[in-house]
């Protein structure tokens, strides 16, 4: 019920500041533009038809994923967790008969619902019609959403754990900002990680950015390393690993956390 709710709020809100979206929806194109003239300036210079393996198709449609991988995940877990706890609220909402671990995951899932109603696919027809991905197919385009629904899990963990610890630091901003950006740079939502040296690609095969953003715009681009079932398989198999291992950190660290919090409250 609190889910249908969340979900017509955010419906709400989106069409409240209509303009903010239009301009969004204006935007983004814009960028895909930009994008195409920038890699085909490369890829002349470059006087080659792939660079690392990928064609001027896939480079272009690589930051496109990118985009769409935002979409999917995009959340406020870490800004809400760490208000709750330094304003104090946190002690009003524990006394309410809710799980506040559900209950921001039901307001981020709804947020997201939102989003890719209104924002996944109106860009995703409005960029086939600038610049059209011969390599999509239907398969390669449910394969995509399907992982992208569990980055977006994963992601939600990860931002639920930045905002606990608001339980140890005043502001943990920067911690957020770094985590951020480790993640861009060492998951594949900058380039893709066949950019990288080998060493530095071993280290990223050890952290869990990889299955947010390049396996999903791996599958996305239908590349042929992750085009089999049986690759998309250990590549869900993958994520929820991670998932079940943040989940578990974030439940063990919460109990403990609020019992400081509780004792420290009286």
């Amino acid at each position: 019920m609190f889910f249908l709710k969340a979900v017509q709020t955010n419906i709400k809100l989106f069409f409240q500041y209509r303009k903010s979206f239009l301009i969004s929806i204006a935007i983004h194109p814009f960028i895909l533009l930009v994008n195409i003239f920038l890699y085909r300036s490369i890829f002349a210079h470059n006087g080659s038809d792939q660079i690392k393996g990928y064609t001027l198709t896939e480079m272009i449609w690589y930051t496109a994923g990118i985009t769409f991988v935002w979409i999917f995940i995009w959340n406020f877990a870490e800004r809400r967790i760490s208000d709750y706890i330094i304003t104090g609220d946190l002690s009003i909402h524990l006394l309410k008969p809710i799980n506040i671990f559900w209950f921001e995951l039901s307001s981020a899932a709804a947020l997201r619902i939102t989003g890719i109603a209104l924002e996944f696919i109106p860009d995703l027809i409005i960029y086939s019609l600038i610049y059209p991905p011969d390599f999509l197919t239907v398969l390669s385009l449910l394969k995509f959403v399907s992982v992208c629904l569990l980055s977006f899990f994963l992601f939600f963990l990860i931002n639920y754990l930045i905002g606990m610890t608001a339980f140890v630091f005043k502001s943990n901003s920067g911690l957020n900002e770094f985590v951020y950006i480790c993640m861009n740079l060492l998951g594949g939502g900058l380039i893709p990680l066949d950019f990288y040296p080998a060493w530095l690609q071993r280290i990223c095969d050890f952290l869990p950015f990889k299955y947010i953003f390049y396996y999903p715009i791996q599958i996305f681009l239908n590349k042929d390393s992750v085009s089999s079932i049986q690759e998309w398989g250990y590549i869900v198999l993958g994520q929820l690993g991670w998932i079940a291992g943040g989940y578990t950190l974030c439940y063990v660290l919460w109990k403990l956390a609020i019992r400081k919090f509780c004792a420290a409250g009286g």
